[in-house]
């Protein structure tokens, strides 16, 4: 077996660039790479292997070993040497997984052409990821059939289509979960167009085991159904026996909903069963807005809760007149199913079962007059009103039970351009807009820049109103809220009238400028040039939320409001027989003393891509 030691797993990798009319089996993602994020090396990696003569790339902390290096490896190609023979370099940003997209093992010539690699040492009836992977480095279409295990997984690939539609900017990713049927993994790639690469591919296995704790109080509470509100982010619990890594963060917040299917039945030793039903909703929050819902999670499913009921061994206090009856693991607990995500959420594919255990108490009134014993029946009974209760909750998952989708991750990103405005004044606005410019100087985005998913043929166009009337304050700041459309269209680089895609939102924001006269300048005309967006205020000027996305966009799923900021100045006329302050002002009034403006502006938020939703 070919191992390189990485981190604490052993790794062997394989990437592959699969050089259309796309059809893929069931269970088979196909991403883009231009981050090592973008590849799962989670799991328990069992290969690792870089074709391409180039080296042992590190990529996320793994580190790649030669296809010469591991003797299990078997590959049949023409040659090996780098992407930039034919093309740009793969330009994602990240030196290793450059290095390694740009390792290619080829063939080329008449087709049809046929590349194999066959991997030993697979244990039969484990089920493996696949991660094929590779960059296409010339603008060509191709038609490529993917097998493995003699099942056509892909048929008519073409990776600059998959890629993001560029070359340059990084290469693709396509993933597959198998059950091993003997100990060799057979990988097959069949092009009917005049070329065939690899770069490598991942093969791993999945156990992975989470655990996450909340605490929680009842929000509605009757004989037989109870609504939890719960928060997470905390623990471990001690009575709680799960491992593994959280899923969830403290941002996260449910809504737990339970409800008896049965009557309770009721030990000689006073301990209550009931047999229950119910529902686990999460919601992601975004941490600089609570309101905002980032992702959610909703699981399902049925169990048992378990009460103790016993006089002798309930909790009382009476100095608040409630009786306590305790409820504690192994009893309360429900095996759920995940029933649908959304958001951040989206990249967990479900595997199996997920169990929700808690421990906690419920309080009912002492009622004057009644024995313990009778009190705590008559509260299980419905006969008296329930106070509420509290619990510690831990939800956990098995090896298997869920595997992540690394197509459909969460990133962070930051587009830049420019704009000019068509028309301007106090009823709104029209900017024409230049995309993928430079990271500027003014913002400081926290996102890699190469998650950019806007090309260089990109143009925007937006259109705002004004909703509200202009404010200024002491300080000579002018503010005003509008709202509009904007619209990114991506056209042929050979016909600009062509449309290939676009994107399309609803944005809300208020503009902000500096109508001091003291912060003003002179252009060399002697126009007035005043300061609007970053430069006034650091908070967004808008927000966006996507309507429509087709073409090559329509397999970008927004997450959250995406946030716009500019940094610009307006320009108005010079009146020499007005005070500057006064001609300033006096464009509030009158639109004619304005000449247009422009902007630097950038847009940044959430996305991850589901490719084939399309």
């Amino acid at each position: 077996m070919c191992q390189r030691k990485a981190k604490s797993s052993t790794a062997v990798i394989f990437l592959l660039v699969v050089l259309g009319n796309l059809a893929v089996a069931g269970g088979v993602q196909i991403s883009p790479v231009n981050t090592a994020e973008d590849l799962d090396l989670s799991g328990d990696i069992v290969y690792a292997v870089n074709f391409g003569n180039n080296g042992n790339p590190e990529v996320g902390g793994i580190v790649f070993s030669q296809d010469q290096e591991c003797p299990a490896i078997t590959l049949h190609v023409q040659g090996e040497g780098p992407a930039t023979w034919w093309g740009p370099y793969p330009g994602t940003g990240d030196a290793g997984l450059d290095e390694l997209l740009n390792g290619l093992a080829y063939r080329y010539d008449t087709p049809p052409l046929e590349i194999s690699i066959d991997a030993g040492g697979l244990t039969v009836g484990r089920s493996y990821v696949l991660q094929i992977i590779g960059y296409e480095p010339e603008s060509h279409s191709r038609n490529i059939d993917i097998i493995v295990e003699d099942e056509e997984i892909v048929t008519g690939l073409d990776p600059i289509i998959e890629q993001g539609g560029f070359v340059g900017k990084g290469g693709l990713v396509i993933k597959y979960q198998f059950v091993a049927r003997d100990s060799v993994l057979n990988i097959r790639m069949l092009s009917h167009i005049n070329a065939c690469a690899i770069s490598g591919f991942i093969l791993s296995t999945q156990p992975i085991a989470f655990a996450d704790y909340a605490s929680g109080t009842t929000i509605e509470l009757v004989t037989g159904r109870g609504v939890w509100q719960l928060n997470w982010g905390q623990g471990p619990w001690t009575w709680s026996n799960g491992t593994g890594d959280s899923l969830l963060g403290p941002n996260v917040s449910g809504l737990l909903d339970l409800h008896a299917t049965a009557p309770a039945d009721v030990s000689a030793d006073l301990i209550a069963t009931l047999p229950i039903a119910g529902t686990l909703t999460l919601s992601a929050h975004d941490p600089n807005d609570k309101d905002l819902i980032l992702g959610t999670m909703v699981l399902s499913g049925t169990g048992v809760n378990v009460i103790d009921i016993n006089a002798s061994r309930v909790l009382v206090d009476e100095g608040l007149g409630m009786l306590l009856a305790p409820f504690h693991p192994p009893g309360p607990r429900l095996t759920l199913k995940l029933d649908g995500t959304t958001g951040i959420f989206a990249y967990v594919d479900p595997m199996g079962d997920w169990d929700l255990s808690l421990a906690g108490l419920y309080a009912a009134p002492l009622i004057e007059g009644l024995e313990l014993q009778d009190n705590i029946l008559a509260a299980l009974g419905g006969e008296v009103p329930l106070i509420g209760g509290i619990g510690e909750f831990a939800l956990t998952g098995h090896v298997g039970q869920y595997i992540p989708n690394a197509s459909m991750t969460v990133k962070s990103f930051c587009e830049y351009g420019t704009g000019v405005a068509l028309q301007f004044g106090a009823g709104g606005g029209l900017w024409d807009q230049t995309w993928s410019g430079g990271a500027n100087d003014w913002y400081p985005c926290t996102a890699p820049l190469n998650m950019q998913f806007l090309g260089e043929d990109v143009v925007g166009l937006l259109e705002t109103t004004t909703t509200g009337a202009p404010l200024v304050d002491e300080n000579l700041v002018l503010s005003f809220d509008f709202s509009g459309q904007i619209t990114l269209t991506a056209v042929s680089p050979e016909n600009p009238a062509d449309i290939i895609s676009q994107i399309v939102g609803d944005v809300d924001g208020t503009f902000v400028a500096d109508l001091n006269a003291d912060h003003a300048t002179l252009d060399d005309d002697g126009n007035i040039v005043v300061a609007f967006g970053w430069s006034v205020h650091d908070g967004p000027d808008a927000k966006i939320r996507v309507t429509e996305a087709t073409g090559i966009y329509s397999d970008i799923k927004q997450v959250g409001t995406w946030q716009w900021y500019v940094n610009g100045t307006v320009k108005a006329v010079r009146l020499p027989d007005l005070p500057l302050q006064t001609n300033i002002l006096g464009c509030l009034e009158d639109d004619t003393l304005l000449l247009g403006a422009e902007e630097e502006f950038v847009l940044t938020g959430l996305y991850y891509r589901d490719s084939h939703e399309q």
